[in-house]
C-alpha cells in the first residue's frame, strides 16, 4: 500500500472503523501522515497567539483520533489481537503520570523503565508482520493487495 492509498483509506473509507485487518503499510504510512499533519499545524499555526493556536492543533488532533485509533485497532487484529490491546501505552502512559503527582513528585527509575519497556513492547507487536491468511479478524490484507495487482 503506497502512502496515498494509506492516507486514502484511513480518513475516507474506514474513517471511523474498527473491523477487519490493516497491513503494516496501512499502519505505518498513516502515522506518518499524522506526524507530518501536526508538524505542519505546529508550524503553521507558530505565529498566533498561544490562545488561538492551542484550541486549532487540539481540533486538528482530535478530527484525526478516530482514524489513527481505527488503523491501529484494525493493525492489532491483523496481529490477530483484539483491540483492547490498545491499553497498553495508555495505561503506561497513567502509571507514570500518577507516579508523579503522587506526594514527593516524582517518579522512580523502575516506574520511567516499566513505562518504557510497554511501550517498545507495544511498537514491537505493531511492527511485526500480520497472521499469514485469514485470521478471526478477517481476510489478509496483504493477500488482497496481491490480487489487485
Amino acid at each position: 500500500m503506497t502512502f496515498a492509498e494509506a492516507v486514502r483509506t484511513c480518513l475516507k473509507d474506514k474513517y471511523c472503523c474498527f473491523r477487519g485487518r490493516a497491513a503494516r503499510s496501512e499502519f505505518w504510512w498513516f502515522s506518518l501522515c499524522i506526524g507530518l499533519i501536526n508538524l505542519a499545524a505546529a508550524l503553521l499555526l507558530s505565529p498566533l497567539p498561544r490562545e488561538t493556536a492551542m484550541p486549532l492543533k487540539f481540533l486538528i488532533s482530535l478530527a484525526l483520533l478516530l482514524p489513527n485509533l481505527g488503523v491501529t485497532v484494525r493493525r492489532l487484529h491483523d496481529r490477530n489481537l483484539r483491540g483492547w490491546w490498545l491499553l497498553i501505552p495508555i495505561i503506561s502512559l497513567l502509571l507514570w503520570l500518577l507516579e508523579r503527582a503522587a506526594p514527593g513528585g516524582g517518579t522512580s527509575a523502575a516506574s520511567s523503565l516499566l513505562s518504557l519497556s510497554m511501550c517498545i513492547c507495544y511498537l514491537a507487536i505493531l511492527s511485526m508482520p500480520g497472521t499469514a491468511g485469514p485470521n478471526r479478524f478477517g481476510p489478509d490484507p496483504l493477500a488482497a493487495e496481491k490480487t489487485r495487482d
